[in-house]
């Protein structure tokens, strides 16, 4: 293999390590550059980076969500070769700044004092962020092609990121979305067109170099699966991993970080002033912003402050994490997470446990049709809702391999698998999950399947690369596939591109058309009628920029 083989086949491994979502990516530097916060490709070789924990940080070799499932492929510029000792480096004295694997994903690396050097900081605010149009098409079986469904968002994200030592720091970024497809005259259910949030707003300071603090609204991730996510406990809602960006926004909460030095352990306590729910209908928006479950309560009493622990521990060559997360009006919910090298394949899983669902689930008899089970509703005879007995778990198991080809090519192929305890076996009771707002994407169906290939600059396009991947509800046997294409055409301009099909059996997850009638349930409640045109493809592209 060539040396320059071997820097990609290093800057890759390294890369391409965690699951962080886009909006957790880590700046580069002295402040975040839009690369790192929204998914792009370092403009600059990063400086020595502290040691990473294992909330929001790349773990260093799994591909990440930002390179596999959308964004520009990272770390072009990094070096170093792939192993144990790269997923966890010793902790040096970089880390007693307060430097976690949040630090890295949203701080980028430490910096040095000018206080304690003597010297003035003649610029502790830096300003920035992001422009990112999108357009898209989505066609639908029975629609002509002027009914074709089309959306064209903008997102702007600005940051103010004020350092004026290594140990305190103010960071804050707003969100404006504005979709000119959509009204803008305001609607009862429908958000703001344009609308603007608050993404992250926090403060960050240590005591004694020893206990390291992160206070206000800020984004922390968990668990290690790159698709299927189930131990991300500190987010309401799910990640969309067809998406190029992770819209979601952050959450409230103060996090206490105590690592171990000696022993590269890292131990976290946080106080949630946020609504934790994650059952079925919790979904983002796709023009920026967060769309909760059903029945979530704002968190303006004491006794709804959430709590939440999680300790991190390297074994060998294997890193593991437990976690546990309480609210009042929750379910209590337990995870863990592991990562690890394999020969050379890396392999990753999570497992979430609580006991039964917040949410209740239905009891869809397959005996009969459909239309018969609308009947009984006309009649007066209800679908059955209950809360499930015992621990429900979701587990996800993965593993990817990377390799060289070609002269100086890498590619990465990996799978991954998804069970899901209260997922159904099958498509026939989606409308009325629909209608109950309890269809929620990629977290329905009990199995769950997907596998992808990464080319990171094949060939002579050095500024190009492709991701091509394949889900499936194995459940309800119906699928989607996408080709992502990312390429650099100027210093500060990123060209995005995909395609997708959907195909498998009529009335599954990933091809849903259906058509309901009205049910009266009572003289004053009554289930509309439903018609959903089950999607065929979809096209769209995108443009980022730097501000």
């Amino acid at each position: 293999m060539t040396p320059r083989n071997l820097t990609l086949a290093a800057a890759l491994s390294a890369a391409l390590a965690g699951a962080p979502a886009l909006g957790q990516s880590a700046p580069s530097g002295d402040r975040p550059d839009e690369n790192a916060l929204f998914g792009g490709e370092p403009e600059k070789p990063a400086e020595a980076a502290p040691p990473p924990s294992s909330e929001s940080q790349p773990q260093a070799d799994r591909p990440s969500e930002d390179a596999l499932f959308g964004g520009d492929a990272p770390g072009t510029e990094s070096s170093g070769a792939s192993g144990a000792a790269e997923r966890q480096p010793p902790l040096t004295e970089a880390s007693k700044d307060g430097s976690d694997r949040d630090s890295e994903a949203l701080s980028g690396p430490a910096t040095r004092s000018a206080f304690d050097s003597d010297e003035a900081v003649d610029d502790p605010l830096k300003i920035g962020g992001q422009f990112y149009l999108r357009a898209s098409v989505a066609a639908n079986e029975g629609v002509s092609f002027g009914n074709t469904s089309f959306a064209a968002p903008t997102l702007v994200d600005g940051y103010f990121d004020a350092r004026p030592t290594d140990r305190i720091r103010g960071y804050v970024v707003g969100r404006l979305s504005y979709d000119p497809t959509l009204t803008s005259e305001p609607a009862e259910g429908a958000p703001a067109n344009p609308r603007v949030l608050l993404d992250q707003a926090w403060l960050r300071f240590d005591l004694e170099r020893t206990v390291f603090f992160t206070v206000g609204k800020q984004h922390v991730k968990w668990g290690t699966g790159q698709i299927w996510n189930p131990t991300d406990f500190l987010s309401p809602q799910r990640r969309d991993p067809l998406a190029f960006v992770d819209l979601r926004t952050g959450v409230s909460m103060l996090k206490v970080h105590v690592p171990w030095e000696a022993r590269n352990w890292n131990f976290y306590a946080i106080a949630v002033m946020d609504d934790l729910g994650t059952d079925a209908g919790a979904i983002t928006d796709p023009n920026g912003g967060n769309t909760r479950a059903g029945g979530s309560e704002p968190v303006n009493r004491i006794s709804r402050i959430g709590g939440a622990l999680r300790g991190e521990v390297v074994v060998g060559p294997a890193e593991i994490g437990a976690s546990a997360v309480a609210q009042r009006g929750r379910k209590p919910r337990f995870g863990l997470d592991l990562s690890s090298a394999l020969g050379p394949i890396d392999v990753y899983g999570e497992v979430a446990l609580k006991e039964g669902t917040d949410r209740p689930l239905y009891r869809l008899p397959e005996g009969i049709t459909f239309e018969e089970i609308l009947q009984n509703i006309q009649n007066g005879i209800p679908v059955e809702s209950y809360i499930p007995a015992g621990l429900t778990p979701q587990a996800t198991a993965g593993a990817n391999y990377s390799f060289g080809y070609g002269e100086n090519d890498i590619a990465i192929v990996g799978v991954e698998y998804f069970y899901n305890s209260t997922g159904y076996t099958s498509s026939f009771g989606y409308p009325y999950l629909l209608s109950q707002g309890a269809l929620q994407p990629l977290y329905t169906g009990r199995h769950y399947g997907a596998a992808y290939v990464f080319l990171d600059r094949p060939g002579s396009l050095e500024r190009t690369s492709f991701n091509l991947f394949t889900l499936g509800n194995l459940s309800d046997r119906s699928f989607v596939s996408r080709l992502n294409m990312t390429h650099r055409a100027l210093t500060y301009l990123t060209v995005e591109a995909y395609g997708a099909v959907h195909y498998g059996r009529m009335g599954g997850e990933f091809r849903l058309g259906f058509s309901t009638p009205e049910i009266p349930l009572s003289p004053t409640e009554r289930i509309p009628a439903m018609t959903v045109a089950a999607p065929t493809f979809e096209l769209g592209a995108g443009l980022r920029i730097s501000l």
